[in-house]
């Protein structure tokens, strides 16, 4: 079994860093998820996005609105730079890589993993004991497959990494556990996540349920901040015996981001006997230099392999607008 955070089936971990490149003389700290309540609002705000995938299979997940994690971070602003992550650019290097919204390519992914079923991961041939989502934000794709365990009452090991800690804490934890109230409450008389929009109320009475379901369910989450890096391969719980799926969205922009992502992929794919990653990406990152291309080259360079697959119907992936495709990659 896997190790987890004492008497928690959630720790967040977290290795900050003030650069996009080492963890190595940094501290980890591991806190429970009372710790991170303390940093939630009582109540959040949700709208959920609709994802119906090529095939015709729909999916409805929950969100937390941009809006209010500006409000929470407008009420924590230390007169530093806490709001800075909110304003009109996208990414700022080492200090905010994009977590706060939903990127159209995790979109495309999240149809993949739709259409592909998925029990239905490394080519049929084994049952994926670990769910590991690098550079999650929002986490669309991992919220899927989230879903698909409640629903089908699987034991999955999820971990969800995001270069700030403030993501976890304000996009990834709600997304979370709206998707859980969703899902655990949609049979019931009073459903906790009932529209498409509306507000949940975070109380001690409904953290101490997600966590008991999380306990007797057999779902572990593990939310771990910091920058793609070794350091980050080593906080990933992984086991030689271990077979793995790792998700990954918009994370090859840049060639410095291509190459610490490729390389932190490549490091958790080798601690595992088999493990494959499923991504969604633009071909090309105009303004920025990151590309599809030299993605490829990269992986080749570090004894991987990746490869283009199809998803015919998606809007983007066939030659309309910015080119966009879904990839996956394994070991040589």
């Amino acid at each position: 079994m896997l190790d987890q955070p004492e008497g928690s089936s959630v720790g967040a971990v977290s290795g900050d860093s003030g650069n996009n490149t080492s963890h190595t003389d940094e501290e980890s700290r591991l806190s429970q998820l009372e710790a991170a309540k303390l940093d939630l609002e009582d109540v959040i705000s949700y709208s959920t996005i609709e994802i119906e995938s090529p095939k015709g299979r729909t999916i409805s997940i929950p969100r937390r609105e941009l809006f209010d994690i500006r409000i929470q971070l407008m009420a924590e602003d230390d007169g530093v730079s806490s709001n800075a992550d909110l304003n009109d650019a996208d990414i700022r290097t080492n200090v905010y890589e994009g977590g706060y919204k939903s990127w159209e390519c995790s979109n495309d992914l999240a149809k993949l993993l739709l259409d592909r079923g998925p029990r239905k991961d490394i080519d049929d041939l084994c049952r994926v004991d670990h769910v590991v989502e690098l550079g999650c934000g929002t986490a669309i794709p991992s919220l899927i497959l989230f879903q698909y365990a409640i629903e089908s009452g699987l034991s999955l090991y999820f971990t969800l990494a995001d270069y700030n800690a403030a993501v976890l804490r304000l996009v990834t934890l709600p997304n979370l556990l709206l998707t859980w109230a969703k899902t655990s409450s949609s049979k019931t008389s009073d459903p906790l996540v009932s529209s498409s929009e509306g507000d949940l109320d975070i109380t001690p009475g409904l953290l101490t349920s997600f966590k008991s379901f999380l306990a007797e369910s057999g779902i572990t989450l593990s939310l771990i901040a910091g920058a793609w890096s070794p350091r980050l391969v080593e906080l990933i719980p992984t086991a030689p015996s271990m077979t793995l799926l790792v998700l990954a969205s918009e994370t090859i922009y840049s060639p410095a981001s291509l190459s610490a992502f490729t390389e932190t992929l490549v490091g958790v794919l080798e601690r595992v006997k088999m493990g494959k990653a499923m991504m969604g990406a633009k071909r090309m990152y105009f303004g920025v230099g990151g590309s599809v291309d030299a993605f490829k080259e990269e992986c080749a360079r570090r004894n991987a392999v990746a490869y283009e697959v199809d998803n015919h119907g998606v809007e983007g992936l066939d030659g309309h607008g910015v080119r966009r495709c879904l990839l996956e990659v394994q070991m040589m």
